[in-house]
């Protein structure tokens, strides 16, 4: 009995080993610091289960403890840290009320909203040119870069690894008002795609790569695509905005719509490639 007992002891210490590894692996995966967050928070939460004997009591204080700690880490300790260890600093979340995150919990509590100085700037310049022009506009920002660590990537993206890469929004139309939207219909911005229209160049068909309309293919069963539209003068103007900064070296867009835009004779707005995700559903800027 006693060597039964040892086995399900170490069996119990394996599956708290492995369960603890995905954690870490994941938040690592999508965070860059939750991993090692956890990794120091694991101490407190074993001592937790000593005090609470049901195990959803511990689970839940361990749960909220850890958030707690994991959002006061990301807000205060690793901007400071970023900016001190490759001169990378966050984007704005609410201090600028023309430049805003598309999503707050997903780009910047998962600190995908890093970039460099310069590229913050550029972009808050942008969103202010574009509230001028349009009033009561506000300017998305989707995925940008993790806080450290030049080269370190930020799945599933091939780039925004040295902080000088941002995807941007589209701006839409509300079909049946026929007024402008203040984001794009779905919760992440990607996958709300503005598809070739008839005489378009169609890269879909080109390209033969199923995999680079994955998110349109999953996100078109959570929204009325029917009821958006692409609002094409808001969106031409933000595009040629920042393809007029200097410091932009290239914007990444879908053929069809660089040429439905009216963006022909702009160099620095060039086709993604076949092996990277379409870029009818945002655009990619590069610094």
């Amino acid at each position: 009995m006693l060597g039964v007992k040892t086995a399900v002891q170490e069996s119990c210490k394996m599956g708290r080993f492995i369960k603890n590894l995905i954690i870490i692996v994941v938040f690592t995966l999508f965070t860059q610091v939750g991993g090692l967050i956890w990794l120091a928070f694991l101490p407190f939460y074993q001592w937790l289960k000593g005090k609470f004997v049901p195990k959803w009591e511990y689970r839940l204080v361990g749960i909220t403890s850890f958030t707690c700690i994991y959002c006061l880490v990301s807000l205060y300790i690793v901007p400071p840290l970023a900016k001190w260890q490759c001169g990378r600093v966050p984007l704005p979340i609410f201090s600028d009320s023309n430049l805003k995150p598309h999503n707050v919990l997903y780009f910047c509590l998962l600190n995908h909203h890093y970039v460099r100085p310069a590229v913050k700037e550029s972009c808050e310049k942008v969103a202010n040119q574009m509230a001028i022009r349009f009033p009561g506009t506000k300017t998305y920002y989707l995925d940008a870069n993790f806080p450290f660590f030049n080269g370190y990537p930020l799945e599933p993206h091939f780039t925004h690894r040295n902080g000088t890469t941002v995807d941007m929004a589209f701006d839409w139309l509300d079909v049946k008002s026929g007024n402008p939207m203040n984001g794009a219909p779905t919760t992440l911005a990607y996958g709300a795609s503005a598809k070739p229209l008839q005489g378009e160049v169609d890269m879909e068909e080109k390209c033969g790569n199923f995999l680079r309309s994955f998110e349109m293919r999953v996100t078109k069963h959570f929204y009325k695509e029917e009821s958006y539209k692409l609002d094409e003068t808001r969106t031409a103007e933000l595009i040629q905005l920042f393809s007029n900064q200097k410091s932009v070296h290239k914007i990444l867009l879908e053929p069809h719509l660089k040429t439905r835009l009216g963006l022909d004779k702009i160099d620095k707005i060039r086709f993604q490639g076949c092996k990277a995700a379409r870029h009818d559903d945002h655009f990619h800027v590069i610094w």
